[in-house]
């Protein structure tokens, strides 16, 4: 009898563990005073406590990625670094909400791993319904493009059309293809910037990959000769003023605080400014979690501009100082240089890949569950690219 209740439990865990990560990319969630609970918080609690039945009886392994356990050392760090700064209570809330989203992923890694195929049809079936779902909602409510209003599905757009580009590549599968002629026109009609752009960079990367030896030399040669005739018969003096900021020091040092309420690009300048600031003169161990809005807020008469950075490197230097960004990388390091798996080309190609998607839109979002997710997508390739013979 209880071997079948089982056989049940592990069934709902594959099925709930498939989904959890997709919802983590969606907007439903309860609101009670300053507490938000997430769909996907209950959904990540849920599979937890059927995963610790099910190793509690000794019918599941715990697996994840090589050097993934080294996360622990962050995690002790962040308790620590956050009961010196800012009290046991915000120490014990941030630790908890670092050990929720941590431990989902290897919860869902060990379902991906035990049960690829099954793991990766409701993995992708989700996403693909989270950003219909999107769309509907959207286009109810009179927008036709910039699908914006429901927060952090903005990004489930992009994100699916990288899963499914890469499943491609993985499995030599153009069936995974199909899905991307009706999404294609949805990532660009999301006017979403960072996703479409890393989209196309994940998507070029795997082309330029797939070529021929011939091909790339090619390709290769022509990049180099624009290069140079640019070089040779172009004036490139702009490029002694060039600047990756859109306003001068000047407007940031007096910043027009009614225009930065109207103007997204001059009010996330500013941020990403007075942040680097912050990071200066704290930064071995930050100002400890939850606080860069209390910092940011010296720098504004108007303390709705008081944000994020969107920057996730940027506020992780800012909370957690250069030692807390280094240990939440340390499982990169240690994983580049023991995984064997990655001596393999199709596995070394898949996580490059999402290196570059991860890295291009970790640059313009905020932190949260959504931006961890991907800050650890590439270790946790096998989520989409497993075989039942691995």
């Amino acid at each position: 009898m209880f071997s079948i209740k089982v056989k049940n439990l592990e069934y709902v865990l594959l099925v709930i563990s498939a989904m959890v990560i997709p919802m983590y990319f969606t907007d439903f969630r309860l609101e009670k005073s300053s507490i938000k609970i997430r769909l996907s918080d209950v959904l990540a609690l849920f599979s937890i406590s059927i995963f610790v039945l099910l190793l509690l009886k000794n019918k599941i392994i715990i697996k994840y990625p090589v050097g993934f356990n080294y996360i622990c050392i962050f995690v002790i760090y962040c308790f620590f670094n956050a009961l010196v700064q800012v009290g046991l209570t915000k120490a014990i809330i941030a630790t908890v909400q670092w050990v929720l989203i941590l431990f989902t992923l290897v919860v869902v890694y060990t379902s991906a791993v035990k049960n690829p195929e099954k793991f990766r049809a409701i993995f992708i079936k989700t996403l693909l319904v989270i950003c219909f779902f999107t769309l509907v909602y959207h286009l109810m409510h009179g927008h036709l493009t910039r699908y914006k209003l429901l927060g952090d599905a903005k990004y489930a757009f992009a994100l699916t059309g990288v899963i499914l580009i890469s499943c491609a590549y993985y499995f030599d599968d153009k069936s995974y293809l199909k899905p991307l002629i009706f999404l294609y026109p949805v990532i660009l009609l999301s006017l979403e910037r960072k996703g479409i752009l890393a989209f196309h960079m994940v998507t070029f990367f795997y082309i330029f990959i797939t070529l021929r030896s011939l091909n790339k030399f090619i390709m290769s040669a022509l990049c180099s000769l624009t290069v140079l005739l640019l070089a040779l018969f172009y004036d490139l003096s702009f490029l002694n003023s060039f600047t990756f900021f859109e306003y001068s020091d000047l407007e940031m040092l007096y910043l027009d605080e009614e225009q930065a309420l109207w103007i997204s690009n001059l009010h996330r300048q500013s941020l990403v400014t007075n942040g680097w600031d912050i990071f200066t003169t704290h930064f071995i161990f930050g100002v400890g979690p939850k606080m860069l809005p209390v910092y940011m807020g010296e720098f504004y008469i108007n303390q709705g501009l008081a944000l994020y950075t969107h920057n996730v490197f940027l506020d992780t230097l800012i909370e957690q100082g250069t030692i807390g960004l280094f240990l939440l990388i340390l499982p990169y390091l240690i994983h580049v240089t023991r995984d064997a798996g990655l001596k393999n080309k199709k596995d070394k190609t898949i996580f490059f890949a999402f290196c570059l998607y991860s890295i291009f839109m970790l640059f313009f979002m905020s932190g949260g569950a959504p931006s961890m997710v991907i800050f650890y997508l590439p270790i946790f390739k096998a989520f989409i690219a497993n075989k039942m013979s691995d």
